[in-house]
């Protein structure tokens, strides 16, 4: 079972035994660690690049105006996920053929809300039929706390990209209500509707809630996706590749 969508605690002495100790409590194997925009966690995650451990997988940012920002972040087996905001994705340019073709996946963020982010996947879907995509965080269903009124459109359209996985992430980012935060569960519901349960995968999005409810998010968010923490198998195949297929063999 994994976390399809982590950060780090940098504010601990060993980030990354730190998330370890969490997983191992919510009964985690594996996760996919993401770059902050900030990029606090960047040594972190050149040191598991370096040194990788088995449980792990990274996702990186794409920042176009750096050096080191495109196809060259991919070479690394590790890196299996490019994270892009929604106002660089039309400067991908090769990067997005090379992720096609090394089967890796596009991370997209929606800084612009999800219809702006929308029709920029929707025109790399039909240049790159074969491109893997990811969007975490349920699509981002509300923005400064108040719905976006595109959601659910935006989400009917998205949901014919057939290489197109979803996340329930970030759900205290959504709520205005204590833990479970039903307010939002109604998104979560119609996500299952749209997408169908293989297409979504359960994420923490640590440690931007009550750090000490990690393995309750995780669980939550298995709940909603109709109570199964399987339903992420699809993607976390593609994350670990043959380590996962020769466990499982």
């Amino acid at each position: 079972m994994i976390d399809a969508y982590t950060h780090l605690d940098m504010g601990s002495a060993q980030p990354v035994a730190d998330l370890e100790q969490r997983m191992r409590a919510a009964g985690l194997d594996r996760a996919l660690i993401v770059e902050t925009w900030s990029g606090d966690n960047r040594e972190c995650l050149q040191q598991l690049i370096s040194e990788p451990l088995p449980m792990f997988r990274v996702a990186k940012c794409f920042r176009p105006d750096q050096e080191r920002s495109g196809g060259e972040l991919l070479s690394s087996e590790m890196v299996r996920a490019l994270r892009v905001k929604t106002a660089d994705l039309h400067r991908l340019g090769p990067v997005a053929a090379k992720l096609e073709s090394m089967g890796k996946w596009l991370l997209p963020h929606a800084e612009s809300g999800i219809g702006a982010l929308t029709e920029e996947l929707l025109r790399l879907a039909a240049l790159y039929p074969g491109l893997s995509i990811y969007l975490p965080h349920m699509g981002w269903p509300r923005r400064d706390k108040k719905d976006e009124n595109d959601w659910h459109r935006s989400i009917s359209r998205l949901s014919k990209v057939g290489n197109l996985i979803i996340s329930v992430s970030a759900i205290a980012h959504f709520s205005d209500e204590a833990f479970p935060h039903d307010d939002v569960s109604h998104f979560a519901a119609y996500l299952l509707a749209t997408f169908g349960q293989e297409s979504l995968v359960a994420g923490s999005d640590y440690p931007l809630f009550e750090k000490d409810r990690y393995t309750q998010y995780i669980q939550l968010a298995g709940k909603w996706i109709a109570g199964s923490m399987e339903a992420g198998h699809r993607f976390e195949a593609r994350l670990f590749g043959e380590q996962l297929a020769n466990q499982q063999g």
